[in-house]
């Protein structure tokens, strides 16, 4: 078994992440205005007597402009008076869940036994540190729970790694059945100063090994935390190494 490693555990950083830029929209219009001018005019003729000529007569007079009748507006609708609609209550806003309090860390204090009662596991651990091709140590054997220590120690605010086997030489190891926790599920860590961290599940994951999320899995945490790590995928016969990794996410639960 092979596990990505990060020798910054302790004070990991969160990746940054990247932004999306806004495309910009265009709009574009058109408007037209079209003036019509109409006019009109009127002409008038005179006719003479056929028998004698008529005595003069003086010209005659311009007749006054025929003034348009005055226009009588329609009268004013009695339309009732314009009320306002009721005022209505705006609902209260929905409440968000809020995450859960950070209960606080323990001193540091290095594990001793590590129990998994849903999984039927109670076993004791050992040290695990770094191979020189830099990933992490594995239990030589099936059965032991290895801890990173270049991680903090459980309860200590921080992810906390412990790592054990999937399969060992044909046997079944102590993790074997690691990705069948659930959320909720317990993990209860007793330390060598006495004291006891209990933690619950908040994820299980599967992750190639390929592609290894090393930034999520060892980043520092806002309080204590643990990554439960064993392998999974296919096994390559050649080398017998398994192609993926299970991680297991866990936060310490208060008191």
């Amino acid at each position: 078994m092979t596990i990505t490693s990060a020798t910054t555990a302790r004070s990991g950083s969160t990746p940054a992440g990247a932004g999306r830029s806004a495309r910009p929209a265009l709009l574009s219009a058109a408007a037209l205005l079209a003036v019509v001018l109409a006019g009109c005019a009127d002409d008038g003729s005179g006719s003479a007597a056929a028998t004698a000529p008529s005595p003069v007569q003086p010209p005659p007079s311009t007749p006054s402009p025929v003034q348009p009748p005055p226009s009588t507006a329609p009268p004013a609708s009695t339309a009732p008076p314009a009320t306002a609609p009721p005022a209505t209550e705006s609902p209260a806003p929905a409440e968000t869940p809020s995450e859960p309090a950070v209960p606080p860390a323990l001193p540091a204090s290095r594990p001793a036994v590590v129990e998994i009662e849903s999984l039927g596991v109670r076993q004791e651990v050992i040290d695990l540190g770094l191979t020189g091709d830099g990933s992490m140590e594995v239990p030589q054997g099936p059965d032991p729970i290895g801890w990173y220590d270049e991680s903090p120690t459980p309860g200590e605010s921080g992810p906390s790694v412990l790592a054990g086997h999937l399969t060992w030489n044909g046997t079944d190891g102590v993790f074997r059945h690691l990705d069948e926790l659930a959320e909720g599920d317990e993990v209860v860590v007793t330390r060598e100063d006495g004291t006891v961290a209990r933690f619950a599940v908040t994820g299980v994951e599967q992750y190639a090994k390929d592609a290894f999320p090393s930034a999520r899995v060892y980043a520092n945490t806002p309080g204590p935390e643990l990554r439960l790590i064993t392998c999974a995928g296919d096994l390559e016969p050649e080398s017998g190494d398994y192609s993926d990794n299970v991680v297991v996410y866990a936060r310490l639960l208060p008191g």
